[in-house]
């Protein structure tokens, strides 16, 4: 584990940091060719990135608050400044509030440009994940002696039980995720298809490893990730089905 990848006196560089700049960079780039390959104005990818690296940071402490507010209300401070504690989930769904308003600004067409958002989400997702693994933050699954085991000693959430690397099982779906994505994304789907097929794609593995994370439950037995990852796939199946409605009905 390499939480901790450089420090002198109070400035640190974590292994968490390195790989969402790693993430956020390649996305980026990518984002800005799909934009130019779908006629898409590139300067949106500019203002998308200047808010979505702040608002993701933001939206993916909230979440762990709201998930955590047991240890939220006994020490507020720490948790709103530990360098651990961030949901990938609440950073996700701050990003499509975020660039919703700024593609209604634009007068650019959502379906449109979530399309073109679609791989730079997969491989971010990926780099984010595995940032997770690094940096052995707590988001750890369930104690185990299988072939999978492993223990973050010197994570910045410490431990040594031999636990399921769940983080590593998603960053595994997820660059499958982003095989797809990349390959369909030459096919002529109808417009806004892509989009929420990933975000079928997003949701069904986050759903499925939750059940051996260490996430607490929320509702119904399911945790946080869970219950938005439900919502994912629903909405990415009415939005299926919405798209090919929308296309006929265009022709």
């Amino acid at each position: 584990m390499y939480p901790i990848l450089f420090q002198y006196k109070f400035i640190s560089i974590g292994g968490y940091g390195v790989m969402l700049g790693i993430g956020f960079y390649l996305s980026f780039l990518l984002l800005e060719r799909e934009f130019k390959l779908r006629d898409i104005n590139p300067e949106l990818a500019y203002k998308m990135l200047l808010f979505i690296i702040p608002g993701s940071i933001v939206g993916s402490k909230v979440f762990h608050i709201l998930e955590h507010l047991d240890e939220f209300t006994a020490n507020p401070f720490d948790m709103i400044f530990s360098g651990a504690g961030l949901s990938a989930y609440g950073g996700f769904v701050f990003c499509i509030v975020i660039v919703f308003i700024l593609v209604r600004q634009s007068k650019e067409r959502f379906l449109h440009v979530g399309d073109g958002t679609a791989p730079s989400m997969a491989l971010g997702y990926c780099f984010g994940r595995f940032g997770c693994h690094i940096a052995g933050d707590g988001c750890y699954g369930l104690e185990t002696n299988s072939i999978f085991a492993t223990a973050y000693p010197n994570g910045i959430v410490p431990t040594t039980m031999t636990v399921f690397p769940t983080p590593l099982f998603e960053v595994f779906f997820s660059f499958i995720v982003l095989a797809i994505i990349f390959q369909l994304r030459k096919k002529d789907l109808a417009e806004g298809k892509l989009f929420f097929l990933y975000l079928i794609l997003n949701g069904l593995p986050r759903f499925l490893v939750e059940f051996i994370r260490l996430n607490p439950k929320m509702a119904f037995g399911l945790s946080q990730a869970q219950i938005v990852g439900i919502l994912f796939i629903i909405t990415g199946i009415v939005g299926w089905v919405y798209a090919d409605k929308r296309a006929v009905n265009a022709y």
